[in-house]
């Protein structure tokens, strides 16, 4: 009996130890496979989803293979649904981006126009052709330059031509002749007519020695070079100003390029340019523009960009083909690759990297390009030198953003619409509130003071009905707004009362902002939690470091950015939490 107790006893602490084994296993091992994926995200049951690494739209409640691409599907962690408040910044996780080849570089000026290749063939300089015509009518009755592209010595004979008008010129002469002394005016229009007929001093003063006269007469080469056409052949009746041959020389040469619209813009006479034969790779001359073509080719777009270029040794050859790399002018100006852009017709997108945490952050950036050089595409707003964008794997990150519902290529916020030339107005007036703002914050009153006076002056040249349509009375009621502050501003009588009036000023020009969007470029809402007693106050800046303008040197860097401005893109008005947060001293 007690051996069958110490038995029943036995079996029931093997099975309270199998089963503290077998809670160990379920919870301890659930436990760890928590803390091993804690960041992974589920669904409302509780099940962890899983997605592509490349395909972040592909959405399974378990694991498996993408049925896109093939890949073994990952767990989505917080960190990949991470969502911005900004629609125009977008993280993406590390591993996703490892996974699309997604690559930064920073941006840099180059000399623009550098490295920009045409091209084009080469011409005759039409400076260094002479053509020579017939003087008068008459035959060709023997013919010695005979063919086109032998080379021509000035003063050559190339042609006799018969002529009966020749003829009966020089015969007046010789009758003119006989009579010079009692008729000089009659003899020396004798010999005029013979020189416009293109006979020279000495064939005319052989002609009157001999007192014969001849019903030919020689055409000589004006110039040395090669015969580059032939009109006539022998036989042939010639009228005067009848085009006989044409003779060039070599020496210097056109070269004629064909530059697309979007290139002429760089393109400048006196630019240098080396010249690279492609029947000649180790050859290489240099000339310069000396004229753009202020005409496009419709059949072709382009434009003819001619260079003067000199030719030793006659290597290069009219109706050669050539390239051309046209070096800068000097003027510095951003380039990107031409991966970093995508399209959207006049303006362009760049994700722009801003940060590197859980991830890659992005911002959506659109800029405005210019013409394109052998670096890329340069850049005429938009984007500062030292900022670092993607140049590899943007579409995979316009993608992904877009199926979050962040601003992409194909879904770019809406622009608000401001006609000239009150936005360039309005943009002068922004520049003179950011003086005005800046001289405020390095304690400089008098400066202050004109910077306001100029403020209003231009305030007035806008005029308070000078925008029509949706915003017409909202920009009446900012008007007035502005106008009464910077009136109590300028007649302040210290700084401390002239920074009382300087914060409805601000409010007035951050919601002109938030409905209108930023002109020209991005601009920063910034919050002073301690001005007033702890009240706090905004202001506008156009950059994002923190420059105090209601403290001043007392606290310079008091404040943080609590809003992001960009060109053209209204945000709407909203009120703002005053309650102290965060803050920087």
């Amino acid at each position: 009996m007690e051996k069958q107790k110490i038995k029943t006893y036995g079996l029931y602490l093997l099975l309270i130890l199998a089963g503290l084994l077998l809670g160990w296993l379920f919870f301890g091992g659930s436990r760890s496979h928590d803390e091993t994926h804690g960041h992974e995200q589920s669904d409302q049951n509780g099940n962890i989803e899983y997605t592509c690494s490349m395909h972040p739209q592909v959405r399974q409640d378990e694991p498996g293979d993408c049925p896109i691409c093939g890949m073994d599907l990952i767990p989505v962690s917080d960190a990949d649904d991470h969502q911005d408040d900004d629609p125009f910044l977008f993280t993406m996780r590390e591993s996703h981006s490892t996974w699309a080849n997604v690559r930064t570089q920073k941006v840099q000026a180059l000399h623009a126009g550098t490295s920009l290749r045409l091209t084009g063939k080469v011409a005759v300089n039409e400076r260094e052709e002479r053509m020579l015509t017939a003087h008068f009518p008459g035959r060709i009755e023997r013919l010695y330059a005979d063919y086109t592209g032998r080379f021509i010595n000035q003063g050559e004979r190339l042609a006799t031509l018969y002529s009966p008008e020749l003829m009966q010129a020089q015969q007046e002469l010789i009758q003119a002749a006989s009579t010079k002394e009692s008729q000089p005016r009659l003899y020396n229009a004798a010999r005029e007519r013979l020189k416009l007929f293109n006979l020279t001093e000495a064939q005319i003063n052989r002609i009157e020695e001999s007192g014969q006269a001849s019903s030919t007469t020689d055409i000589f080469a004006t110039r040395s070079g090669y015969l580059t056409q032939r009109a006539v052949s022998e036989g042939d009746y010639v009228n005067t100003g009848q085009t006989l041959f044409a003779i060039a020389g070599l020496g210097i040469v056109w070269v004629e390029l064909d530059a697309y619209e979007n290139q002429i813009g760089q393109i400048k006479r006196g630019q240098q340019a080396v010249i690279e034969l492609p029947a000649r790779p180790e050859t290489e001359l240099r000339g310069q523009v000396e004229f753009v073509d202020p005409f496009i080719n419709p059949q072709t777009r382009t434009a003819r960009v001619r260079l003067t270029v000199s030719n030793p040794g006659n290597l290069l050859k009219p109706g050669m083909l050539v390239n051309a790399r046209l070096t800068g002018t000097g003027q510095h100006q951003l380039v990107v690759p031409e991966t970093a852009v995508l399209w959207t017709g006049k303006r362009s997108v760049v994700y722009v990297k801003k940060s590197q945490d859980h991830g890659f952050t992005f911002e959506f950036r659109e800029v405005e390009t210019g013409p394109r050089t052998a670096e890329g595409y340069t850049v005429l707003s938009g984007l500062s030198e030292g900022e670092e964008i993607a140049v590899n794997g943007v579409f995979a990150i316009d993608a992904a953003a877009q199926l979050r519902g962040h601003y992409s290529m194909m879904a770019p916020p809406e622009k608000a619409a401001i006609p000239e030339p009150f936005k360039s107005k309005l943009e002068k007036l922004f520049h003179i509130y950011f003086n005005l703002k800046n001289a405020l914050a390095d304690d400089e009153t008098e400066k202050a003071r004109e910077h306001g006076q100029e403020l209003k002056d231009h305030l007035a040249t806008i005029g308070q009905h000078s925008l029509d349509g949706e915003h017409h009375m909202f920009w009446m009621d900012r008007y007035e707004d502005i106008e009464g502050s910077v009136e109590k501003l300028v007649n302040a009588s210290d700084k401390e009362k002239m920074r009382v009036h300087f914060e409805p000023l601000s409010e007035a020009f951050i919601e002109t902002a938030r409905t209108l969007g930023a002109i020209g470029q991005t601009w920063y809402v910034a919050f002073c939690p301690m001005y007033d007693n702890d009240r706090g106050a905004f202001w506008l800046s156009e950059f994002e470091q923190i420059k105090n303008p209601y403290f001043g040197s007392m606290m310079l860097s008091c404040g943080e950015v609590r809003e992001t401005l960009r060109e053209g893109v209204a945000t709407g008005q909203r009120e703002e939490p005053r309650e102290m947060q965060g803050h920087v001293h």
